[in-house]
């Protein structure tokens, strides 16, 4: 197979760069993405074209969520047969993949045309703007299936150490979104439309290219397409839970800025240019979490469990290194940082409140990801999803607002980040060392 990266042998720690390398990449095209749909229809379509896009975006996130994970548990399943080079259970994996995501595609786009509307009632979407709303939603959700798709092609390259390939096909596609999204906007009547269209043809051009990559390296062969029913069992045991909890998430952070939306517009605009800022610890960390689990993947495929140690040895030295000298440029350079987004020196200030608290502790977030992401990898997930959603919503919502209730205070806030970072990198941590992911039999063992 064409473009295949074996993690399995030679140096650990150039392998994982350049695996996680072009993961950062794909994240960082996927927010030009987000961007410039947020420019064109701010600049050119107005503040309710914008609201009307927005009042979408919740239930647009979580079923995305949702099937990302699914995409997660195929590609542990795959990059574990890729490990044990075996070959026939390889095939069907890829295969059941690939049907999954078309098929899940197709029933995800029916139930968001039926629902949307109902969605968009149920969370009080201004009268004012329902109809773009309805109408930009609908668009959305015919597009999806293509989404899904690529999705699930990528995470077939990424399986199979080839994450070069997802990152141009979206850098490709992330031009022609540009452009499309101005000339539709220029001449299409409806301007919300326009941009959703824009999207929905990106979205087919990725699906088709990725696809056609998979069918011309023999990776996948159409006519094959099937669903392996064994297969698919365990694609959804391992990748139901990280989507659940992706989904979870998204929804308890509404919670979180219901507390924040409690404080004045000062701190309010301070969080929105926070989480831009935030987002250069996220993406790397993420980037090299996901690096990790494809790496725990393979080899534990090929039972080299001392090298998933020393995988994950050198992948918290990274996070943890990044995460030190990040926090000290930024820290050093906050005033300027926050001056990029805001001139209002109120604001500026909160900002500079808001980071001292959080972005010294963000070491904590790189436990977290890495040892939640490994346990992935080794086929464990329904656990580290709990440890996830017990720290990430139950405990932040309770120590929140307990906090909030002690006293009225911006940086109590903040505080519940780092602690709660700390508290599930603590017990993923623990459970690691349990060593449950030890006895896990390979994948393919299970169908014999």
């Amino acid at each position: 197979m064409a473009k295949t990266l074996d993690l399995t042998s030679g140096p650990i720690a150039r392998k994982l760069l350049l695996f996680a390398l072009p993961l950062l990449g794909a994240s960082l095209i996927q927010q030009l993405y987000t961007t410039v749909d947020i420019l064109f229809v701010s600049n050119f379509l107005g503040a309710e074209a914008s609201a009307a896009v927005g009042a979408s975006v919740l239930l647009n996130s979580a079923l995305v969520n949702l099937f990302t994970g699914i995409s997660i548990g195929a590609g542990v399943v795959i990059a574990q047969a890729f490990g044990r080079k075996e070959e026939v259970q390889l095939s069907k994996s890829i295969h059941t993949s690939m049907m999954l995501g078309l098929i899940g595609g197709v029933l995800l786009t029916v139930i968001g045309e039926l629902s949307g509307s109902a969605f968009l009632s149920a969370v009080n979407t201004p009268a004012s703007i329902f109809g773009d709303a309805q109408d930009y939603v609908k668009v959305f959700f015919f597009g999806l299936t293509f989404m899904l798709v690529f999705n699930m092609a990528a995470g077939v390259m990424r399986a199979l150490g080839n994450s070069q390939t997802p990152m141009m096909i979206q850098l490709v596609c992330g031009i022609i979104h540009i452009a499309t999204n101005y000339l539709f906007i220029m001449y299409m009547e409806n301007g919300i439309l326009a941009v959703a269209w824009s999207s929905v043809l990106s979205q087919v051009i990725s699906a088709v290219i990725a696809v056609y990559y998979l069918v011309r390296d023999g990776v996948m062969s159409i006519p094959k397409l099937a669903v392996d029913r064994p297969l698919l069992r365990e694609i959804v045991r391992i990748g139901l839970p990280a989507g659940l909890q992706g989904v979870v998430v998204t929804l308890s952070n509404v919670f979180v800025q219901y507390f924040i939306n409690g404080f004045d517009v000062v701190a309010i605009a301070a969080f929105t240019a926070y989480y831009r800022i935030e987002l250069l610890f996220y993406m790397p960390l993420c980037a090299l979490g996901q690096a990790m689990m494809t790496f725990t993947g393979q080899n534990v495929g090929a039972r080299l469990f001392d090298r998933v140690k020393s995988g994950l040895r050198t992948t918290l030295i990274f996070g943890v290194g990044y995460s030190l000298i990040l926090a000290a440029v930024l820290l050093y350079f906050g005033r300027e940082t926050f001056g990029v987004f805001y001139t209002d020196p109120a604001v500026i200030d909160m900002g500079i409140t808001i980071i001292w608290i959080s972005f010294p502790f963000y070491f904590f977030y790189v436990f977290l990801e890495t040892y939640a992401d490994t346990l992935r990898g080794a086929g464990e997930s329904t656990v580290p999803m709990y440890i996830v959603l017990f720290n990430q919503c139950l405990l932040r919502t309770v120590i929140l607002y307990g906090f909030m209730q002690m006293a009225h205070d911006i940086r109590l806030l903040v505080a519940v980040y780092p602690i709660t970072w700390g508290t599930a990198g603590a017990m993923l941590y623990w459970y690691w060392r349990k060593g449950t992911w030890l006895k896990q039999p390979p994948v393919s063992r299970k169908f014999r």
